[in-house]
């Protein structure tokens, strides 16, 4: 059909293939937009405890994390990226096809460990995808924000519908499916990746090689510290809210401010990147972050929550901008995918297996504003780290490349 061909010319050409990362960038955190930040409030809905939630988190995290890199590595050598695209967006369709059905802590812990399974790759391949078409790495966070717009309209959207009177939880399932169909129709029509032909395959020699590379192991430890923290935030930030107050409308504008600040924040990674560095740029994430926990855990009214998520957007834009520009930087393009696939699964994954239980917990015995307050001194001792480890790594380059006199 005339129509399906100049869809796909379109895709196949440079501008196009760019705006179908975007676009698959919006449609992919899009449909998870109405089921992160609300399936805490689902599962607090059939009777779940504090640490139930914390502990059904973690195991989604520590799937996640091993999928993550085990499905990235699989990727790299077979390098079929949109295959394996693909085939995470079926099995999470599955995962959600079934969740609903299952009422129970016990019932529940084989779901959302099909759903982590495929859910986790999705996000290096995309990464790898984008860094790969690009002539210019440092344009990445140009598409990545294409998944910040996804988040913040989608959120905001799914606020407003369960805010009506006698609307289902469950809708929060329909939303993520529907949005999951949408991107498998965009995936069909963009062009599979062509890898070089003489390029070396990935092997586990290469990525044991990674994390020799000087600093590199411990660059991770500190982005995981931030994702640690972070689990607060994505698990129970909507509890807060409904705490001090707020309605389930202001839980998805308070998404939406916290996209705002994402917005702004890819829209100057570029610039920052240039004059400070990958590295400096995670330092900088850190501070900003250390005060948005500050901020939430004092502030008692709701609608000053608002502003205050501009900042925590902000800080994640930088880790994540920087940490990918980090990774791109030392890893060998042919385990790309991978290295991308560790970096997102410590930051967003094992860090948050970890953070889940330790945050569930603190909440169930203190309180929100409590636990947000013990984030806080982890955040400030993760930047104290940051720092040094910066310092440190500045220094021995120094030594290595002295300048000429």
């Amino acid at each position: 059909m005339p129509l399906i061909k100049r869809i796909t010319d379109f895709f196949a050409s440079p501008k196009g293939r760019i705006s179908g990362l975007w676009l698959s960038y919006f449609l992919y955190w899009g449909s998870i937009a109405p089921f992160i930040p609300y399936v805490g409030i689902y599962y607090d809905s059939i009777g779940l405890t504090g640490s139930q939630i914390g502990t059904l988190n973690s195991v989604r995290a520590i799937v996640s994390f091993i999928s993550a890199i085990a499905i990235a590595f699989v990727t790299d050598v077979l390098r079929r990226r949109k295959l394996v695209f693909v085939l995470c967006i079926v099995g999470m369709i599955v995962a959600l096809v079934i969740f609903p059905f299952a009422t129970s802590f016990i019932t529940l812990l084989p779901v959302i460990a099909l759903y982590s399974a495929f859910q986790a790759p999705a996000i290096a391949i995309l990464d790898q995808d984008t860094l790969s078409t690009l002539e210019n790495p440092r344009n990445f966070s140009k598409v990545r924000v294409g998944g910040s717009y996804g988040w913040g309209s989608i959120i905001f959207f799914a606020g407003l519908i369960l805010d009506r009177p006698g609307t289902p939880l469950q809708i929060i399932f329909m939303l993520h499916i529907g949005l999951l169909v949408v991107l498998l129709g965009l995936v069909a029509f963009l062009p599979k990746s062509s890898p070089h032909a003489n390029a070396k395959k990935a092997s586990i020699k290469d990525v044991a090689a990674l994390f020799r590379h000087p600093g590199f192991a411990l660059w991770m430890g500190i982005i995981f510290l931030f994702g640690m923290a972070e689990a607060s935030l994505i698990n129970f930030l909507f509890l807060h809210i409904r705490d001090i107050g707020g309605s389930a409308s202001l839980m998805g504008l308070a998404m939406t401010f916290a996209i705002l600040g994402e917005i702004i924040g890819f829209n100057l990674a570029k610039r920052v990147q240039g004059r400070i560095g990958s590295r400096r740029m995670i330092v900088l994430a850190f501070a900003f972050r250390t005060l948005w926990y500050l901020l939430i855990a004092a502030n008692p009214v709701p609608l000053l929550v608002l502003p205050i998520q501009i900042l925590g957007g902000g800080s994640f834009s930088l880790i994540e901008a920087g940490s990918v520009a980090y990774v791109n930087e030392r890893a060998p393009g042919r385990i790309g995918t991978t290295a991308q696939g560790v970096r997102s699964s410590i930051l967003l994954r094992l860090s948050a297996a970890v953070g889940s239980l330790f945050s569930g917990a603190i909440y169930q015995r203190s309180g929100s504003a409590r636990m947000y307050l013990i984030m806080a001194g982890v955040s400030t001792v993760s930047f104290i780290l940051a720092a040094l480890l910066r310092r440190a790594e500045r220094q021995r380059e120094a030594a290595a490349n002295p300048s000429p006199q």
